[in-house]
């Protein structure tokens, strides 16, 4: 079995997670393996049952299983976080317990947050989400026990229940409160600015925050445009201006409302605007905010991400002090409300869980006693999970690190920069979710098909200028160009467009793996996480296509045929607010939903507070 699994990685082969955790615990001669992890709510603890072969060859074979340990660790501390975490074995089996002692050294243990690499991106997180929720030096442990110490009895969890109003409350709680939600993505933010039951406006701006190198490059453009839709619905209504004078002023906003508006444009009309309206600038009640990392307590705590890879390459700062400013960013937008608003952050799955949650509550109550558990595919894969009184647990549940693939050796040569890889950006791990499902795992499936099988289509892509071939670092490599237009967006939507456009096969294959990669995904979390809810709720780009996002479901059900999937579209608009978002002549629900969805959360803080 061990040496069928090495020869398919070789032969660029997928060798899912996922099914050698089956085959091994299937196994009559194996190593039982327990590990117990207590969570960052000190005193609970969870445990997880896997095997190895009892006997394996040295070289290729040990390597493997190092591999499997190290991914087994690092999906469970990627989604739930911890403050220790003790392996129990038989310690009389040396070349396993020496795999175990590696883990130490794979996951930097004993290194400085700079220093930390690979495996061990995913520790520096959880020592900031100690400190964040403990308020102490406290670093996570790892320790090693023999199995005959182990005195746990694994018991199943028991079921409990999730009952509140507080998703309707959000939603009737509205009168004269002017809230911003705001949804922070890779490659876009949008906004939303509700005042009582009614949104004022939405506001797109494209930019790519894996190129910035200070703190203040991602801070500002999110600051100045809060400022800018605050400045929008406050020259509506203001007294101040003469009627030429407001005409001038509204020409400028609209432009500066522009999809298309540079960040320099808007900070120069915001200033203005502000500076004649004085005091009649609009001052928020509250902010709500879904961001793309971590959040603990309405606090960005991560900082492993592709977001901030650009900040954490400059060595000219000092990362720790940098990201300590995107951690305040919650605190710099309270200056724009009043002296008792709220700003509400959470990280973008859990934005999509609960904005799903509060339109399926608004439905019927019933449909969310087990929670909502989400997914949101777009530059990346966002994953939220919250349960039926709207809660979000406390942990990284950062899936798009999960590494699903121990194979496909020949993707893994590539750099992790080059577009052909299924090597992550931020950690340089192979096989995790960011190469395989969302906008990355489209870009690879195309290019991978495409020029072995359909070499019109891969023509295409290049006269089209949505890849090119470019030398980075002394690499030969093919990328997406960012500059000087960002290709991205429109990639995406060219390879979206072809299952229809073609009814390829080739091309439906595209959509039906990344389906096939969703599922793997629901066996993961499902183990690791043993959600109440067992459907999971699609956002993003990469599912606004009806036809894709039908593949998509085809792909998932060749792996588990009774599996769930629920798009997030326009059937999901039930609360005032998104039922205003489904009408609107310029924007849609799949685009927009988790802008509104904070709105609500944004709301639950004035509730709450």
């Amino acid at each position: 079995m061990l040496e069928k699994m090495c020869k398919s990685a070789k032969l660029g082969e997928n060798v899912f997670i996922t099914n050698v955790r089956r085959d091994f615990l299937s196994l009559q001669k194996k190593q039982s393996i327990i590990l117990a992890l207590e969570s960052l709510k000190l005193g609970e603890s969870k445990y997880f049952d896997i095997a190895v072969p009892i006997e394996f060859l040295k070289g290729e074979q040990s390597e493997f299983i190092q591999s499997y340990i190290n991914a087994e660790i690092y999906n469970i501390l990627s989604s739930l976080g911890g403050t220790s975490l003790t392996i129990y074995t038989d310690l009389s089996n040396k070349p396993l317990v020496e795999i175990l002692q590696n883990v130490r050294i794979a996951f930097s243990l004993d290194e400085k947050k700079a220093d930390r690499q690979f495996y061990g991106n995913c520790i520096n997180v959880i020592d900031r989400m100690i400190t964040a929720i403990h308020g102490d030096n406290k670093k996570f442990e790892y320790m090693i026990k023999d199995i005959r110490e182990n005195t746990t009895i694994n018991k199943s969890r028991d079921r409990q229940s999730n009952r509140s109003d507080m998703l309707l409350q959000v939603t009737k709680n509205l009168e004269r409160k002017a809230i911003c939600g705001i949804d922070i993505g890779g490659t876009d933010i949008k906004m939303a600015l509700s005042y009582g039951d009614d949104i004022c406006c939405f506001k797109e701006y494209d930019w790519n925050p894996k190129s910035f190198i200070i703190a203040e490059q991602l801070i500002n453009p999110v600051v100045y445009l809060t400022k800018l839709v605050r400045a929008f619905y406050s020259a509506i209504y203001t007294t101040k201006l003469e009627s030429n004078q407001k005409t001038v002023i509204n020409e400028k906003l609209n432009k500066a409302m522009d999809k298309h508006a540079s960040i320099e444009y808007i900070i120069e009309v915001v200033d203005e605007v502000e500076n004649i309206l004085g005091d009649e600038i609009l001052l928020l009640d509250a902010i709500g905010i879904s961001f793309p990392d971590v959040v603990v307590k309405d606090k960005i705590v991560g900082g492993e991400t592709t977001k901030t890879i650009g900040i954490k390459r400059n060595k000219e700062v000092d990362f720790e002090e940098e990201f300590a400013k995107i951690t305040s960013l919650d605190q710099i937008l309270l200056n724009l409300c009043k002296i008792d608003g709220v700003v509400k952050s959470m990280n973008d799955g859990p934005a999509a869980a609960y904005t799903a949650a509060v339109e399926m509550y608004a439905a019927d109550s019933s449909s969310v006693i087990d929670g909502v558990f989400a997914h949101s595919l777009g530059t990346e894969l966002g994953t939220g999970w919250v349960d039926g009184a709207s809660n979000v647990p406390e942990m990284p549940l950062e899936c798009y690190n999960f590494i699903i693939d121990l194979g496909d050796f020949v993707e893994k040569d590539y750099d992790a920069e080059d577009v052909r890889s299924i090597n992550n950006v931020n950690t340089l791990l192979s096989g995790t979710l960011q190469k395989y499902t969302s906008q990355s795992g489209v870009f690879r499936l195309a290019i991978q098909y495409f020029e072995k099988q359909r070499p019109i289509l891969y023509k295409e892509l290049l006269d089209k200028g949505f890849i090119e071939q470019k030398v980075i670092a002394d690499k030969e490599m093919m990328v997406v160009p960012t500059t000087p237009k960002d290709m991205r967006k429109g990639f995406l939507e060219h390879v979206m467009s072809l299952p229809e456009r073609e009814n390829d096969e080739v091309v439906n294959e595209i959509f039906r793996q990344i389906g096939v990669y969703l599922a793997i995904t629901w066996y993961e979390t499902e183990y690791i996480l043993s959600p109440d809810c067992k459907e999971r709720t699609l956002f993003g780009r990469v599912v606004k296509n009806k036809r894709c996002f039908d593949l998509i479901k085809e792909g998932a059900k060749s792996i588990k045929n009774d599996i769930i999937f629920t798009l997030a579209d326009g059937g999901m608009a039930n609360t005032k607010l998104m039922k205003r978002l489904e009408t609107d002549e310029h924007y849609t629900v799949a685009q927009f939903a988790q802008a509104v969805g904070v709105i609500y959360y944004g709301n639950q803080g004035l509730i709450e507070k």
